[in-house]
């Protein structure tokens, strides 16, 4: 079956496949699955190449002549053994995406509290450096709190996002026009929809929806900066549906890491995975 009509603009996962036949065929573009200027630029290239037209969209006709003789080399392995978390996420079924050092595989652990307004999920990051592994756990919340869940501010209800994997769905960039975050601007991510307006999360499964509902992982207040702090604060305003470090600190550690990514790989973008908790011992 032939892939969707993509062009300048466009996001996702056929945006990617586009870019990694660009490259086999020798026209090296960057996998970030948003298909921006400098994609756009490639196309036209390999267009002018094959006699096609040079619009720089990519329909059936561009379609054919990438995928026509070129074989697409296999992502490389991540080094073993791979930490619990990862073997875990692993075990759902969700793809390990390693592209060499310094490249972050970003998750979050939903707690199994269903009452909202706590810090007491988990966000955390996986990293190799020269081969080893290291992982970071920090103390979040992967829900709305309260006043957003009694507020919503649509008439769907709040957003809670669905477990499952979020492929390069997330960049750096400006969180509510403040201060640099993991902000959702490139690939859609699953919601559910509580609209019962109470501290219990609701998600129903026929509320779920897909889409580009602005779910970022950013910080909360700058005044819990210490675990015992972080236990004792309430979400409240913080989250509307976005995933929020409770410290600052764990905060500001993985923006270092996500901008190292960045400067060292020439990788903007970032992939995230979302889990339901399953035992506190597989969780260090």
């Amino acid at each position: 079956m032939m892939p969707s009509t993509i062009r300048m603009g466009d996001k996702g996962a056929t945006v990617r496949q586009c870019q990694e036949y660009l490259t086999a065929h020798g026209f090296p573009t960057a996998t970030d699955s948003h298909f921006g200027p400098a994609t756009q630029s490639k196309v036209m290239q390999f267009q002018q190449s094959r006699s096609l037209a040079v619009d720089g969209i990519v329909g059936n006709k561009t379609w054919t002549e990438l995928e026509a003789d070129v074989q697409l080399s296999a992502p490389p392995e991540p080094p073993g053994p791979l930490p619990p978390v990862l073997q875990h996420m692993k075990s759902l079924g969700y793809p390990i995406i390693w592209k060499g050092d310094y490249h972050l595989i970003l998750f979050g652990i939903r707690s199994k509290n269903p009452k909202a307004n706590s810090f007491d999920d988990t966000l955390g990051c996986a990293y190799t450096e020269k081969g080893l592994w290291t992982v970071h756990f920090w103390p979040a919340t992967c829900d709305p709190g309260s006043y957003h869940l009694k507020n919503p501010s649509s008439v769907a209800g709040t957003a809670i996002m669905a477990p499952g994997f979020y492929e390069n769905a997330y960049s750096i960039d400006l969180h509510a026009g403040k201060y640099e975050a993991i902000c959702q601007r490139r690939g859609p991510v699953v919601a559910f929809r509580d609209s019962d307006k109470t501290e219990m999360l609701t998600m129903e499964p026929r509320s779920k929806a897909e889409g580009y509902f602005g779910l970022n992982i950013h910080r909360s207040s700058i005044h819990t900066d210490t675990v015992a702090e972080a236990e004792k604060a309430l979400v409240e305003r913080w989250s509307a549906g976005c995933q929020v470090h409770a410290r600052i600190d764990a905060f500001e550690t993985m923006m270092t890491l996500a901008r190292r990514q960045r400067d060292v790989l020439g990788i903007s973008s970032f992939s995230y995975c979302l889990m339901e908790d399953w035992t506190d011992e597989n969780n260090g």
